[in-house]
């Protein structure tokens, strides 16, 4: 993978295929490998694009306090420095926020826009929970089951309480070795805590309420029905922000959608793309206002 010069840092980043551009961002403190099933996917029919954040994977970081609206000019940087003036946009989480500003602030960059599991203001009770739970996992016994910073107890905690909170149980016990190899090799890159912590707080001042109304492009939001990081109300509640889009539910899936039901994520955003979703598929279609 090569780099890109962009705002200051270094982007590591990633293309495959032929066609229409279709790029994907990445949520809090992970790198392109969880796109893993969609570049595989898209490639034969896109020219995909993936990358790391930068502070994530091998994408470098200059150390100053992050924005989504930051986070969304390196992402136009990126394509600047690729030669590509607009894609279709795919955002999980954190990474849906930092699509949602690209949307905003660069309209004529975004063709197609998909937002999976993320929200356009984390909610009051969602904060509170997502903190109150933590707290708790940094003060009493939590199960280990990705022993990654033994050396580093309360750390140690923290991440497998978030995994719990991310993926289901029978997806962490299947994918292992993918999110141990993902999580060892972004805990020995110098920084990346602080990168996280800095992510975290991107995601928590991240509000796009009142500018929803600006995004033009053609807009698929996806919502996990047992996500207890970002719940799926908050997905409809964006999708309502955000005339003419479409909301779909994913049933029985937790936060990380693309990772835990990758065939149902694909078949979703490949119809979407192609404009060919049935009506049966649609969980609630935001109609535009006459």
């Amino acid at each position: 993978m090569p780099f890109a010069d962009v705002n200051g840092i270094k982007i590591k980043y990633h293309i495959m295929g032929e066609g229409e551009n279709l790029i994907f961002i990445s949520g809090w403190g992970m790198d392109h490998r969880v796109w893993m099933h969609q570049a595989s996917y898209f490639r034969d029919r896109y020219r995909v694009i993936v990358f790391d954040n930068r502070g994530v994977g091998e994408s470098t970081d200059d150390g100053k306090r992050l924005s989504t609206y930051i986070l969304a000019k390196d992402v136009v940087g990126l394509l600047d420095y690729i030669g590509v003036d607009r894609a279709n946009v795919v955002g999980n989480s954190l990474g849906g926020m930092i699509a949602q500003e690209l949307a905003i602030n660069f309209p004529k960059r975004v063709d197609k826009l998909i937002l999976s599991s993320t929200t356009s203001r984390l909610s009051i009770k969602t904060r509170r929970n997502f903190i109150k739970n933590l707290k708790n996992a940094l003060k009493n016994d939590v199960e280990i089951l990705f022993d990654i910073a033994p050396e580093r107890p309360m750390l140690n905690r923290a991440i497998n309480h978030i995994l719990s909170m991310t993926f289901s149980r029978e997806f962490l016990e299947r994918n292992g070795e993918l999110i141990r190899d993902i999580l060892k090799s972004n805990l020995s890159k110098e920084g990346y805590v602080h990168t996280l912590i800095r992510q975290a707080g991107a995601a928590i001042r991240h509000d796009t309420r009142k500018r929803l109304y600006r995004i033009k492009s053609k807009t698929l939001i996806l919502a996990g029905e047992n996500d207890v990081l970002i719940p799926p109300i908050e997905g409809e509640q964006l999708a309502r922000g955000i005339e003419g889009s479409i909301y779909i539910l994913i049933k029985n899936c937790p936060h990380s959608i693309q990772m835990e039901k990758p065939d149902e994520f694909n078949y979703y955003v490949e119809n979407f793309l192609s404009d060919a979703l049935e009506s049966e598929d649609i969980t609630n279609y935001i109609k535009p206002s006459s």
